[in-house]
């Protein structure tokens, strides 16, 4: 992680090793030297050779002894239980790579490439300081010339320039010391820095008493114009008196404990510099020529609902969206892209910096014995984005590569990306011969490629975004629900110093499989198995303790209100900054029963249940008992029964066949070939019943024909379905024997725990009447004359 971390590593270890063989050998030759011949007295002092080449190394620290601090064992018991275990522990490391460096052809290109780092790292290793860093500036001297002439490269030439790109970042520092810090740096220092308050400092025993207590928050609630109604969680009153606080080494600043989080204000007519961002970000968001980003106000920079997402992720709060839709998808991507970019320069200008000071210090002769710097996790990473499909990686990378690299910027291995990640050629003849008609919510998400397993590492430099960096040498990763699972079984060492948490698109990551986030989040912030070449001097006390979860923030935006989602945002995360969940009523003129179309008769049938863990039993018996046997007349054929849990579905199937039920079913596994022939018999009448999953109609958004009267089972997930699914009882979807004979029904099951579903559909205020009022049934009539 930095130049003491390196010389750590290879110094030390494999230094030391080969003097204390050395030192043994020496005591054999020494007794019997008397008794040695001219080839014994050869070798004795080609041993000698050997000492005096491996004598440096004395000068470096081991290290167990470069991690010692001046507090005592009591305060830092999981550090010293984390430095046995290195200690004590294998010390061979395993870096962990992206799926797509796991293939044949790219594999023995990355091995022989690890390999020959590997042999060249360990002689850089050997170097003194000075001569290292000259080396690493004559050749960055030769990338600026290489930028100069070919820019931005084309499919070959990138490949092959990455690769020698790839050769020097394995030979630098695992933090590049390509260039000196950003000159804005010392903004790092300063009390005000939002960065400085939540990652600099220590946390108070009664804030993580607060933290780790059965409710930690109180909440609050607040208006702003974009964003609407927002619930802020703030962590209870604490005792602010704070512990005396112990000085920070070299006598220079004393360190304070972090401050919990207050009411977010909203500020204005500030330049987004003063927000603690980067100058070199803000010059690249500011995209109108001849403009002075720097004194551009944020406000001039950025959209509204942009300006209030970043005035609350730069504080490191915790942020639920759940608004999100493909008009404002951009919006959200370059808020949390610039964020996370905007985190990660100044984590590594922080680590440069101080590598800086240590120099100067060995240089001064000053003893650097006593000199600490926490400035680092366990682990590299420091970004986890999860994204449900490819095409979001896309957009994802574009997006950092436009915030981050200026005209002469790179990106090393792009081509190799585009051509896993990018469009196939497939897709691109479905798009020209495409002949039915999806909805644009549809096509903004599966246009492109739509492959759902996929994690990718990126580490970033100023003028340098590198993708397929292996994982514990990356700063952000990306990944998908599905590719992360696969690597957590073999290991989660890279997860357990992620310091921001974004979930992009959380809808589709619960169409896929929900279990999977959880499983990431279980993985989150565990005691490292290896020590993935840390310097333990240089990680921060709080990481040290275990505290990592509460300095976690985590970003999550999705289109529509999950409770799942929300559980996920309330009990898995306590970020002493406080959380922020947006929660906006639904106005009726907002609703997607007004869609409806057809002139349609919509039955709305409230079941009681005491909990929401029986409420599928109690919904089970509801239908069964009340609704399915109506279906048995011959007047209620052609009836879509509309299921939004797979587990429900196979229940539903399961008594329907046992109740030898004329129907069908379709389900997001059913071939294409039966699934066809099912919906042909069902518009043909020879198929009363069509059990229709949810997911299914996600992924394929099919036109069913031949409905004549439409259950939902349970209100669905997406409230624009609803209406969807109403439309197809038109004249236009009818078999002709049902036209116009206005006899079409819908029915609808819902119960207390429905509550957002159904607010979605009909508006807060009148879900609030339907839940709360005596009438068991409410009726709407929708289309007319």
């Amino acid at each position: 992680m930095g130049r003491g971390r390196r010389a750590s590593k290879r110094g030390n270890f494999k230094n030391h090793g080969s003097r204390n063989s050395s030192s043994r050998g020496r005591g054999n030759f020494k007794n019997k030297r008397k008794f040695n011949s001219d080839g014994d007295r050869k070798n004795d002092a080609e041993s000698d050779n050997k000492r005096q080449k491996l004598q440096p190394a004395k000068e470096s620290e081991p290290l167990v002894e470069t991690s010692s601090s001046s507090e005592s064992e009591e305060e830092v018991k999981p550090y010293t239980q984390l430095l046995s275990m290195f200690k004590s522990g294998n010390r061979a490391q395993q870096v962990l790579t992206s799926d797509e460096e796991e293939t044949e052809d790219v594999g023995s290109e990355d091995e022989s490439k690890e390999a020959d780092s590997r042999s060249e790292g360990d002689s850089v290793s050997e170097l003194g300081d000075d001569e290292m860093e000259e080396e690493v500036d004559e050749e960055l001297d030769i990338e600026d010339d290489e930028e100069e002439e070919i820019g931005l490269l084309g499919v070959e030439e990138a490949d092959e320039v990455g690769e020698d790109h790839e050769e020097l970042d394995d030979e630098e520092h695992e933090y590049e010391s390509e260039e000196e810090p950003s000159g804005d740096e010392e903004e790092m220092g300063s009390s005000t820095d939002p960065y400085h308050l939540h990652y600099e400092r220590e946390m108070n025993e009664s804030l993580l008493e607060i933290l780790i207590s059965p409710k930690p928050y109180e909440t609050q609630e607040l208006n702003w114009k974009a964003l609407g109604r927002m619930v802020i969680h703030l962590p209870a009153k604490v005792d602010r008196k704070m512990e005396k606080p112990k000085a920070v080494l070299l006598g220079e600043t004393t360190e304070k404990y972090v401050i919990p989080g207050s009411l977010p204000i909203l500020k204005a007519g500030i330049p987004l510099v003063d927000y603690g961002v980067k100058s070199q970000l803000c010059a690249n968001l500011d995209k109108r020529p001849l403009s002075d980003s720097s004194t551009q106000t944020a406000e001039e920079l950025l959209s509204p609902l942009q300006h209030e997402l970043f005035s609350l992720a730069y504080e490191y709060r915790d942020i639920y969206y759940p608004e999100m839709n493909y008009l404002n998808s951009d919006e959200i991507r370059t808020v949390y892209c610039l964020h996370s970019l905007n985190h990660v320069m100044k984590s590594r200008d922080k680590v440069l910096l101080h590598n800086a000071k240590l120099k100067k210090y060995k240089e001064n002769g000053q003893a650097i014995d006593d000199v600490e710097f926490r400035d680092q996790g366990l682990v590299r990473p420091r970004i986890l984005i999860i994204a449900p499909l490819r095409n979001s990686a896309v957009k994802i990378v574009e997006k950092l590569a436009s915030l981050l690299l200026p005209v002469k910027g790179q990106i090393i291995n792009k081509d190799r990306f585009y051509k896993e990640f990018g469009e196939e050629k497939d897709e691109e003849d479905k798009k020209e011969n495409k002949k039915s008609y999806k909805p644009e919510d549809y096509e903004a998400v599966f246009t492109g490629n739509t492959d759902d397993s996929f994690r990718i590492g990126i580490s970033v430099a100023k003028r340098t975004l590198k993708l397929y960096a292996g994982f514990y040498k990356a700063d952000i990763l990306i990944a998908s629900p599905l590719g992360a699972r696969t690597l957590l079984a073999d290991d989660f060492d890279f997860l357990c110093s992620i310091e921001v948490l974004v979930i992009d698109q959380t809808d589709i990551l619960y169409m896929q499989n929900w279990d999977h986030v959880l499983h990431i989040f279980q993985h989150l912030h565990l005691q490292p198995r290896e020590q993935h070449d840390t310097d333990l001097g240089r990680v921060r006390l709080w990481a040290l303790n275990g505290y990592s979860a509460h300095y976690r923030q985590n970003l999550i935006f999705s289109s529509v209100a999950l409770p799942e989602a929300v559980a996920l945002f309330s009990r898995r995360g306590t970020n002493f900054a406080g959380k922020v969940r947006v929660e906006n009523v639904v106005l009726p003129s907002a609703t997607t029963v007004c869609r409806v179309l057809v002139q349609l008769p919509q039955a709305f049938h409230r079941f009681p249940t005491p909990t929401a863990a029986q409420s599928a039993d109690d919904r089970f018996h509801f239908f069964t008992k009340k609704i399915l046997p109506q279906y048995r007349d011959l007047l209620m054929s052609n009836t879509l029964i509309y299921v939004p849990s797979y587990y429900d579905y196979v229940r539903l199937r399961n008594h329907l066949h046992k109740e030898e039920y004329n129907f069908g079913q379709a389900c997001e596994y059913t071939p294409d070939g039966k699934l066809a022939q099912v919906r042909n018999r069902f518009f043909l009448g020879k198929k009363r019943l069509l059990l229709y999953t949810e997911r299914l109609h996600f992924y394929r958004r099919l036109t069913i024909k031949g409905i004549h009267h439409v259950v939902f089972y349970q209100l669905p997930t997406f409230p624009n379905f609803y209406p969807e699914l109403c439309n197809f009882l038109q004249d236009a979807f009818q078999n002709p024997k049902y036209r116009g004979d206005g006899s079409q029904t819908c029915t609808v099951l819902y119960s207390t725990y429905d509550a957002q579903r159904l607010a979605a559909i009909v508006g807060s205020q009148r879900a609030a009447e339907m839940l709360t009022s005596d009438r068991l049934v409410h009726l709407f009539v929708s289309g007319g004359s």
